[in-house]
């Protein structure tokens, strides 16, 4: 077989690269022997054998075939034993000199400028690829313990998790939510009802800003694509014999991780083949009280050589099972941040009329009437308050709220009819007063008891809001037929299924049952375009894809009670989260019928949406070092609501006669976009290589339950973003370290209202982030070391407000103080921490533009050294700058420095590993994942933790 190579003089390192690439075959070589080589030119059609021929010319160095699919280069003796195929899978292929040179000319040595096809569907190394990107391989998964996404946000700038109830099942980049990759095709949006298992993972790409057009829609912050390990070829085809590991750990929070790979060859019919399989199971308890992490993994693999015609087919099947819960601190100040004072209290009010233990919808309504109409802020336990504003009408900055005296009138109406509730009187001698909602009128459920009201020294550890059950079944499928024998021209279709079976059950209430699943086909085709002038060279990708989106969901909404349980009272109890009759909310999953002691559905849906993409790509090199990026892309979708009649609406009627039946509606439409992207980059001496992207991309404005509105369908649901980045690049001292740097602005674009339908509904945000990142990796035989450092600001565009939660002193109440001896006596949060109290925010206040929660400065290093004696040592630190909680900054969460360290020991097919997270005890905290929680709950993260794993090949 003859291929086009196109090789310039060069040394003998990069030139085996770019036969490599070019060939598409494996070449091992010992990087001893090929260094300070020079190699000449190759150019012209020829057999790989002719190729490697010339460019060994004039050196002792000899070639040799090892199989259809590899090369290796060795001195003038023997070849011995430096196959990959036979040799053990590496645990840390920065410690070893042998080089791999695998297809497309992806290197498996001791240099951290790999080859990715992340960011344009092209194989081209990071120095030459005009975006951010960052590699995760096996070996820095398994060295640095990345499990989760807090694990991954330490490694790659950019990436940051909030919590959603301490779940980190999403990913956020560039202060953006972002979409997850499967293997090149795009994912279910992970809502965070179970953890992303990032240690089942063969590679992890993360690509900053949205995608080139041959992926189609996606988000404005960027993606990660995950390669699961059971894909790898060279655990499967490429090996001689059968192999494997397996690896145990154990640690505090009772965590218990088992897992086990195992893969060989195959003979099918006369066809070479390989599978892999790999299997995880995960039976741990975490940081917050009982909240378990129980998580089943399994994944098989298998590769198929010429299973039709010159095709090869790439199959596999990935199945996760998790049961978890999850829990957050719900009763926020900036005193508890600062010095763990908390204050307690337990509800004024029994609202479990029945004493079965939990309440009802019919109970609460009963218990706690609200005055007048019930409404979205109108409930017996969520009430809005209007914003105040000036004597101009201007709105007033939070911190200059007027307080008012007293204390809500259905506060003293009961304590008059209940004077033993107020043992000392003082609260009774208060006028009735306080900050009124719109509504007029305090529910009494929302009050705290004055007789258990206090101070206290809040447990971290104790996440009284609380969600109880989280399970979630995941389960992916792709079957990818392959034609990449002849690089200059090769051919991929893929088809994929992604599909989630998962429901919540928490008591604050809120419930869900959602069962999305989505198909794609996609045909991606590659070509060197030949007979264009020696000084030119043209690469033009073509993909066209079908993907189909099927999401129902059910859910009933409430989440009134995060600040209702106390999480100091004497009566607290881990099992489940502390939460009592008085604090227990029956929700729809448990019971949905409201006649027999049930809450119901708020949302019954259904959404179904096609997309049918076409795009092209061409990768343009002139004189050998100019590069030019081209492609355009065409996107429409047709797409299908309704909203079923099952629902039931809890914003009708009165505390007497509460809500009313649901009203069916539907909607459908068809939208269509454009997406284009240009880069520019120039190689340049010393290795530098500048670059400039400017691309446009269309965006599905799905929601993070994968459904669209109905409001979105009639205005169109498909929205456009934008970025604009320049950088510089660098492969410095012998392909040893990778420098990259870059400045950006990144945004959605073609939104002007306030009232856009999709602001309140998509999971894209209408946002603006502007910033600046750098990062620098360094591989050596021995070590490894990686630095980064990022500052970035993002803004809402437009500045929408909206109901924003609040406490109560934030609103203007007042503490009440005993006239004697100047105590307080009742702090100012108690009187709403039954409930939930939130603020209408007015569109266009300019204090409250930016977009708060991540750090805005976050600096990254993390290191590794191996001795001779096989004694390893890993150091990491994160520092993260400090940041208001939520947007109207009443939370102010500090600065943090997280050190990690490890240590481990191989020895022939055995290795040890400890790894100590946040070695020196930093106390830190994360925001929630959502604008509308604002700067209430938040998650305290772990204090120093330990695990210790053990791993062992076969």
């Amino acid at each position: 077989m003859v291929s086009h190579f196109d090789i310039p003089a060069s040394r003998l390192i990069d030139a085996l690269n770019r036969f490599a690439e070019q060939s598409g075959l494996q070449v091992v070589y010992d990087d001893r022997l090929v260094a300070d080589r020079e190699a000449p030119e190759v150019n012209g059609t020829m057999s790989a054998e002719q190729a490697m021929q010339m460019l060994l010319a004039g050196t002792d160095l000899v070639w040799q075939r090892l199989d259809d699919y590899s090369m290796v280069v060795h001195g003038p003796t023997s070849v011995g034993s430096s196959s990959r195929a036979e040799r053990p899978l590496p645990q840390l292929p920065m410690l070893d000199t042998i080089v791999v040179l695998g297809q497309h000319g992806q290197a498996e040595k001791a240099t951290p400028d790999v080859a990715s096809s992340a960011s344009f569907g092209l194989p081209k190394r990071l120095s030459e690829t005009p975006r951010s990107v960052t590699i995760l391989d096996r070996d820095t998964i398994d060295l640095f313990g990345v499990d989760a996404v807090e694990d991954m946000a330490r490694i790659v700038p950019g990436t940051y998790t909030t919590t959603r109830f301490g779940i980190q099942g999403g990913i956020d980049v560039r202060n953006s939510a972002a979409d997850t990759f499967f293997r090149g095709m795009k994912r279910l949006n992970l809502q965070g009802h179970a953890p992303s298992v990032l240690s089942a993972m063969d590679s992890i790409e993360i690509v900053r800003g949205p995608p080139s057009p041959i992926y189609g829609m996606s988000r404005i912050g960027g993606y990660s694509n995950m390669v699961p390990r059971s894909a790898h070829a060279a655990n499967g085809a490429y090996l001689d014999k059968p192999q494997g590991a397996v690896q145990t750990g154990f640690g505090s929070y009772d965590e218990k991780m088992t897992s086990i790979g195992y893969g060989g060859p195959l003979d099918l019919a006369g066809h070479k083949s390989g599978y892999y399989l790999y299997s995880l199971l995960d039976n741990s308890n975490t940081y917050t009280e009982y909240v378990p992490l129980h998580s089943a993994l399994g994944q098989a693999s298998i590769a198929i050589d010429r299973f039709a015609g010159p095709m090869r087919l790439e199959a596999g099947v990935t199945y996760q099972r998790s049961r978890t819960a999850g829990a957050m601190i719900g009763r926020v100040t900036q005193e508890l941040i600062d010095s763990d004072r908390y204050v307690r209290g337990t509800p004024l009010i029994d609202l479990d009329l029945d004493g079965s233990g939990s309440i009802s919808y019919l109970e609460y309504q009963q218990a706690s009437p609200a005055r007048g109409t019930l409404a979205a802020g109108n409930q017996p336990l969520r009430q809005y308050w209007s914003w105040p504003r000036d004597a101009n009408g201007k709105p007033l900055n939070v911190e200059r709220f007027p307080t008012v005296a007293g204390i809500p009138e259905s506060m003293h109406d009961y304590l008059d009819a209940h004077p033993e509730a107020d043992p000392t009187g003082v609260l009774r001698a208060q006028p009735v007063g306080g900050v009124v909602p719109a509504s007029g009128f305090v529910p009494i459920g929302m009050v705290l008891d004055p007789r258990s009201v206090g101070y206290d020294k809040l447990d971290l550890r104790r996440g009284a809001s609380y969600e109880r059950d989280l399970l979630a079944r995941f389960l992916t499928l792709y079957a990818d037929l392959i034609y990449d024998s002849d690089p200059a021209f090769t051919v991929k279709n893929q088809l994929f299924f992604d599909s989630m079976d998962q429901y919540k059950s928490s008591n604050q209430p809120f419930g869900d049952i959602q069962k999305p699943w989505v198909a794609e086909e996609k045909l991606t085709a590659t070509r060197d375009i030949p007979g264009v002038p020696s000084w030119l060279r043209v690469n033009a990708l073509g993909s066209i894809n079908f993907r189909y989106t099927y999401s129902p969901s059910d859910i009933c909404s409430g989440d009134f009670s995060n600040t209702r349980t106390d999480a100091m009272a004497p009566t607290w109890h881990d099992a489940p989260g502390g939460m009592t009759a008085n604090t227990t909310f029956v929700n729809c999953v448990e019971n949905s019928d409201i006649f027999n002691g049930g809450y119901p559905f708020t949302s019954v849906g259904l959404t179904k949406y096609s997309q049918l993409g076409i795009g092209t790509l061409f990768d343009v090199r002139l004189f050998g070092t100019t590069d030019l990026m081209v492609g355009g892309r065409w996107d429409g979708s047709e797409a299908r609501n309704v909203e079923f009649a099952s629902a039931y609406n809890l914003n009708a009627g009165t505390s007497a006669s509460p809500g009313a039946p649901g009203v069916g509606s539907k909607a459908s439409g068809w939208d269509d976009g454009t997406t284009w992207s240009i880069s520019l980059s120039q190689e340049l001496p010393y290795g530098l290589r500048p670059y400039l992207t400017l691309a446009r991309a269309s965006v599905i404005l799905d929601s993070s339950t994968n459904r669209i509105t109905n409001s979105v369908i009639n205005k169109g649901h498909i929205g456009q973003s934008q970025l604009r980045e320049l950088g510089l690049k660098a492969s410095l001292f012998d392909e040893r370290m990778l420098f990259s740097m870059a400045a950006y602005d990144q945004r959605r674009i073609g939104v002007t209202d306030a009232d856009d339908a999709s602001l309140g509904s998509a999971e894209v945000s209408s946002t603006i982030t502007r910033g600046a990142e750098a990062e620098l990796r360094w591989l050596s035989p021995r070590a490894m070391l990686s630095l980064y450092a990022l500052r970035q600001t993002t803004v809402f565009s437009p500045n929408r407000g909206g109901p924003m939660m609040i406490d109560a002193r934030a609103l203007g109440f007042q503490d009440v103080v005993d006239p004697q001896t100047g105590a307080i006596v009742y702090p100012a949060e108690a009187f709403l921490y039954g409930g939930q109290a939130l603020i209408v925010l007015p569109d266009n206040v300019a204090a409250y533009r930016r977009k708060q929660g991540s750090p805005s400065t976050q600096v990254g290093l993390n290191a590794a050294y191996s001795f001779s004696s096989g004694i390893g040592l890993t150091l990491g630190a994160q520092y993260l700058s400090s940041t208001y909680a939520g947007r109207l900054k009443r939370i102010a969460l500090p600065s943090s420095l997280v050190v990690d360290a490890g240590l481990f020991w191989e020895s022939g097919p055995l290795r040890i590993q400890l790894d100590i997270s946040n070695a020196l005890g930093e106390r830190y905290f994360r925001g929630r994942n959502t604008d509308s929680y604002t700067d209430y709950p938040v998650t305290a993260m772990a204090d120093r933790h330990m695990r210790t794993t053990m791993r062992f090949d076969f």
